[in-house]
């Protein structure tokens, strides 16, 4: 009874955070790009991309994950949970029967591939908005900014999840958006900073 109890409270407090998170990052979207391409990367089961429609009603919302599975550094199973290629099948087939209504409207599109094969999609200078929660890895990280910002439009903001040192990552992610501003000083500037999101806006 007491682990029952206490897997419930694990399950009540997990909750409570993903319910001030998207609090946050609710606020946060308000000041971000609205009606443009944007793009997500790192969809997982699609929750966030809900709030992207919401918050931004972008002209179209591209939805960017390879539903692989891919182990965990620190010796998990899956960096996301799945433990099987099948239960990121269902993952997947469960996403796309989510936005369903939307991907028929032409509103949402998924791109079942990795970040960087799929951005080669997209002309240069044409999303307005992406947000950035893929592969957290260091080099991960700085390949994804690399290649988000030639196909970002002037005021695009690229948005970071995760901007801590908390994860398996520890400092990976910090160091890949701090290097990629230093390279970049010029054409770029901080747009906004909440809890474990940062924004960069192209000049």
């Amino acid at each position: 009874m007491g682990e029952a109890v206490s897997a419930e409270d694990r399950r009540k407090k997990q909750a409570e955070q993903r319910e001030r998170k998207d609090s946050l990052r609710r606020e946060m979207l308000k000041t971000m790009p609205h009606g443009r391409l944007s793009v997500e990367i790192g969809v997982w089961k699609g929750e966030f991309s809900r709030i992207l429609l919401e918050e931004l009603q972008p002209s179209k919302l591209c939805l960017i994950d390879p539903w692989q599975v891919q182990q965990d550094p620190d010796g998990g199973a899956s960096l996301a949970g799945a433990r099987t290629q099948k239960d990121m099948d269902r993952i997947y087939d469960a996403v796309t029967g989510k936005y369903s209504t939307e991907i028929a409207k032409g509103q949402v599109s998924i791109i079942r591939d990795y970040s960087q094969p799929a951005l080669r999609l997209f002309e240069d200078q044409s999303i307005g908005f992406a947000y950035l929660d893929g592969d957290h890895s260091y080099e991960g990280v700085k390949t994804d900014l690399d290649a988000l910002l030639p196909k970002m439009i002037e005021g695009g903001v690229i948005m970071l999840d995760d901007y801590h040192r908390r994860g398996w990552w520890k400092d990976d992610v910090m160091r890949a958006f701090h290097e990629f501003l230093g390279a970049h000083s010029a054409g770029l500037r901080l747009k906004a900073i909440m809890g474990a999101q940062v924004a960069v806006e192209k000049l």
